[in-house]
């Protein structure tokens, strides 16, 4: 065969390559992601597994793999992973070979280094034949979500004098009589509503006997979270380390409380992330810890209005009988005057200062 001939069939044969790779590279090629568990707290590793899958005759001998997501999770070093880093965010490129009908589990060591809500939306798929002449690219729609829990501290680590207030609320809660909790039958006492009789224990015994009531938990603890450094601070928080510590105080308070069957609420100027809502944080009662934690994970630290407003609204309801923690970076003017108004309706306030850098913070 004269060269001319050889160079025509070899370049027919590569275009002949390239138009099936184009046409079927990525055809029966599947894609998944996913997470060993659905959340962890800081500083605890996670194990991060990709599954990809070729299907079809066709091999694959180069196949490249996009990713973005938020800074905060530490990767192990792995061969064919490339990791990029930038302000916000970090890009991820795996490299694979897929021979025919190949199915690879590749699995990386993650360590939650931040608080955080983790979400990967998307991975990029690019693929060709072996000369370079043809590219396709396929994204793949993840939805993957990872909450990374607020590190706890020791609760003898707490700052003083927290410890024996928080050791009050599991007893102050069992101080008020519920109407419709009953703990069997005593005898009549003098005061005693007539409605509180018990007409068949009374004819069993030949003896007044009334309803003995139980008692249930009346009192909640509302832990205030402030974002602000201090009174005069708008929207961006200047030092998010300060913040951070005020968070870990929060997780390890409600960690304490729920443990002790207090319901626990969180109140603060921040907001939530995957709410795309501009409204601060204010969650119903919560008796799980681990539904607290989430919440916490998700925070963010925008603040939303000034703390003093919300405890005003508080005050604004007129209710009493709830125990307030305020964790703040500073006690200014209108914040201290909006807890006052909380103390006046005989609810319980107490501080938890965030110290600043060299302040005693942990």
């Amino acid at each position: 065969m004269s060269l001319p001939w050889f160079i025509a069939c070899t370049f027919l044969l590569l275009v002949l390559v390239s138009v099936i790779y184009d046409r079927n590279a990525l055809k029966k090629v599947s894609y998944t992601r996913y997470f060993s568990a659905k959340a962890v707290y800081a500083g605890e590793q996670v194990e991060m597994v990709e599954e990809i899958a070729n299907k079809k005759l066709l091999p694959l001998p180069w196949l490249r793999l996009e990713s973005s997501i938020a800074k905060g999770l530490e990767f192990g070093d792995q061969d064919n992973l490339g990791i990029s880093s930038g302000e916000i965010s970090q890009n991820h490129v795996s490299l694979f070979f897929l021979r025919s009908f190949r199915h690879i589990r590749r699995r990386h060591q993650v360590t939650c280094r931040e608080r955080g809500f983790f979400v990967l939306e998307t991975a990029t798929m690019t693929t060709g034949d072996l000369f370079g002449l043809s590219r396709s690219t396929k994204t793949y729609p993840l939805h993957l979500e990872l909450l990374v829990y607020p590190g706890l501290l020791r609760f003898e680590d707490l700052p003083l004098p927290v410890h024996s207030w928080l050791g009050e609320l599991p007893v102050k809660r069992w101080i008020v009589e519920d109407p419709f909790l009953t703990a069997g039958t005593r005898e009549y006492s003098a005061g005693d509503s007539l409605a509180s009789i018990n007409w068949k224990a009374t004819a069993r015994t030949g003896s007044m006997q009334v309803h003995q009531r139980d008692y249930t938990a009346d009192t909640r603890l509302v832990i205030c979270l402030n974002v602000e450094i201090s009174d005069a601070m708008w929207r961006t928080v200047t030092d998010v380390e300060r913040i951070e510590l005020g968070i870990r105080y929060a997780a390890t308070v409600a960690d304490y409380a729920i443990s002790q069957g207090v319901e626990t609420r969180l109140l603060s100027n921040g907001r939530l992330d995957g709410f795309g809502a501009r409204d601060p944080v204010d969650t119903w009662p919560i008796a799980d810890t681990e539904e607290f934690m989430g919440v916490l994970a998700r925070f963010n630290l925008d603040r939303t209005v000034p703390m003093s407003r919300l405890l005003e609204m508080e005050a604004e309801k007129g209710e009493g009988d709830t125990d307030y923690l305020i964790i703040t970076c500073h006690r200014g003017a209108e914040l201290q005057t909006a807890v006052s108004n909380l103390s006046f309706l005989g609810n319980g306030v107490e501080w938890l200062d965030i110290p600043a850098e060299g302040g005693g913070g942990l």
